[in-house]
């Protein structure tokens, strides 16, 4: 087949699975068919009580109105401020989602993190870096519902795709998309 072809294809495709989006049609059919043509994740800001659950990304296809919700529950809470969230971050949600099976909403403790949130916890908390990832949308603070925070973290670390921070004492587990590493606090 030409170039011009598969182009032709992937546009067919590409417009056949938004329009399955749009239409809301991906909601209707069974989780395992929804994983097959879109990628979804649930969670939950333990500070606002807001959520978002749903499709984020369509084969290689991240999906703006899901983003422009995924950042408002992801915001500063303290602040306010909205920042863009990194889709590999949603991605690494999502995988640790569907790695502890959990068909709960994960608890996002913290998300983006102004400048002024972020000097502020410096100044009042150990262990908060002064450039986090935190500041450019890169992290989040998490606890995933039925499973222990040991669990969660050796979930994340076996992705091997950014930080993963261990405070069981605090009791929960900080994901980024940085370079691969691990710390306990």
């Amino acid at each position: 087949m030409n170039i011009n072809g598969t182009r032709r294809k992937f546009v067919k495709f590409s417009i056949a699975g938004m329009a399955l989006f749009a239409s809301g049609a991906l909601n209707v059919l069974p989780a395992s068919a929804r994983q097959t043509i879109g990628h979804e994740v649930s969670f939950k800001n333990a500070h606002t009580g807001e959520s978002f659950r749903g499709v984020y990304r369509i084969g290689s296809y991240y999906v703006p109105s899901a983003f422009r919700k995924i950042n408002r529950v992801l915001r500063d809470h303290r602040t306010g401020d909205i920042h863009p969230i990194d889709p590999e971050l949603i991605d690494t949600l999502a995988r640790i989602q569907r790695d502890c099976r959990c068909g709960q909403a994960v608890e996002i403790l913290s998300g983006y993190r102004s400048p002024k949130t972020n000097a502020m916890l410096r100044s009042t908390t150990n262990g908060v870096a002064k450039n986090s990832f935190h500041l450019k949308g890169q992290a989040a603070d998490i606890r995933v519902p039925g499973s222990s925070t040991s669990k969660v973290r050796n979930t994340a670390r076996a992705l091997r795709v950014g930080g993963v921070g261990y405070y069981p004492k605090s009791g929960f587990v900080h994901v980024d998309t940085g370079s691969v590493r691990t710390w306990t606090s």
